[in-house]
């Protein structure tokens, strides 16, 4: 027994010190994000707040990671975001292409103004040998400001562009459009500018470019996967997607995706469903092989070779683009479930539906 005590002393010591250093890391990192405030306005573009530090936060983790190691920081990061928000059912905002590079160029000098106070925290953070902790908090101090910001809703939208613009090879920050509607009060007073018409290219400085990450060969991927949908009389419908996937480095690995949402008939819930099954079989992956199963034959009809003429409604283009684009780039079959390919994977999806309905 002594010998276990004296075992476990230093993992607790270890334990301690890591939640120490975290902390100190953001402590150092939040520090330098209260004092981007000022600058931005010096040079028009505090405005430009929430999209710049996105900017900032996935060019660092880029800058630092392997793409795929960013993706699993996006999946990580977005199954942490619950909820909805107040503004769930704000549209994105929509630029016309006339205004589209003055905006870019907005939010590139807004990122490089931000990216100049980090650097100030990186220096700190070598100077107490913190800086390994520099990428990942980043990414976690500027969530913590855009979660509230933009909500749940579109904080997860963000990630999960950022993953499919990754997915197909492109390892560049998304350029994410807004919610039209920002949920805090504090954001929207930072941000009351955003509607201004942009200025010209010309009457801004030029921001220095970040360096472009090294890029790996990503991995081929094999995806079973059953996708289902159940509706309770309340009107709250809960999605799930099972899925079993087999790589060309031999491993193996069982997932489970699910959620609930308002949904009377069960259609958006079942192309949430589609949409997520897709982007988390092709994440990661150069060459993804993806056969899904789903009860729904209206989301199959859609979902195969483009959409079947007037299977696809106003309101669903963004999900469908997600799903075209990946299709482009992976082998993907979508399958009317009569026989489950895997009768685990469809009683499993029962057993997620029942648990969020039966509650």
């Amino acid at each position: 027994m002594a010998q276990t005590a004296t075992d476990d002393a230093p993992a607790s010591d270890r334990e301690g010190n890591d939640l120490k250093d975290r902390k100190r890391a953001r402590a150092i990192v939040n520090e330098a994000l209260l004092g981007v405030t000022t600058p931005l306005a010096n040079r028009g573009v505090v405005h430009r707040l929430l999209p710049g530090l996105w900017q900032v936060a996935v060019n660092v983790a880029l800058s630092c990671y392997e793409p795929e190691d960013v993706l699993a920081l996006l999946k990580d990061r977005s199954r942490g975001i619950v909820g909805e928000g107040a503004n769930a059912d704000a549209p994105p905002r929509t630029i016309p292409a006339s205004e589209m590079p003055p905006y870019v160029a907005e939010v590139q000098l807004a990122a490089q103004t931000i990216m100049e106070s980090i650097d100030e925290a990186l220096e700190r953070l070598r100077e107490e040998g913190l800086e390994d902790r520099f990428p990942e908090t980043v990414f976690d101090a500027s969530l913590q400001v855009l979660i509230p910001a933009w909500g749940p809703h579109h904080a997860r939208r963000a990630l999960s562009e950022q993953s499919a613009l990754l997915i197909r090879g492109m390892a560049s920050p998304c350029n994410f459009m807004e919610p039209t509607r920002l949920q805090s009060a504090l954001a929207k007073g930072k941000a009351q500018a955003a509607t201004e018409a942009p200025r010209t290219v010309a009457e801004l400085p030029k921001p220095v470019p970040l360096p472009s990450p090294p890029q790996r060969e990503k991995v081929a991927r094999t995806v079973n996967a059953y996708a289902a949908t159940d509706l309770s009389p309340s009107g709250t419908a809960a999605w799930a997607v099972v899925m079993v996937s087999h790589d060309d480095e031999g491993r193996t690995e069982t997932r489970e995706i699910s959620g609930t949402m308002v949904d009377p008939n069960g259609r958006a819930a079942s192309i949430r469903a589609m949409r997520e099954c897709v982007l988390a079989a092709c994440e990661s992956s150069s060459r993804a092989t993806l056969v899904v199963e789903t009860p729904s034959e209206q989301c199959v009809r859609a979902a195969s070779d483009g959409g079947a003429p007037g299977s696809r409604l106003p309101g669903e283009e963004a999900a469908w683009d997600e799903i075209d684009r990946a299709a482009s780039i992976h082998r993907i079959e979508f399958r009317v479930a009569r026989r489950a390919l895997d009768r685990e994977l469809s009683e499993r999806c029962d057993r997620l539906l029942r648990k969020h309905l039966e509650g």
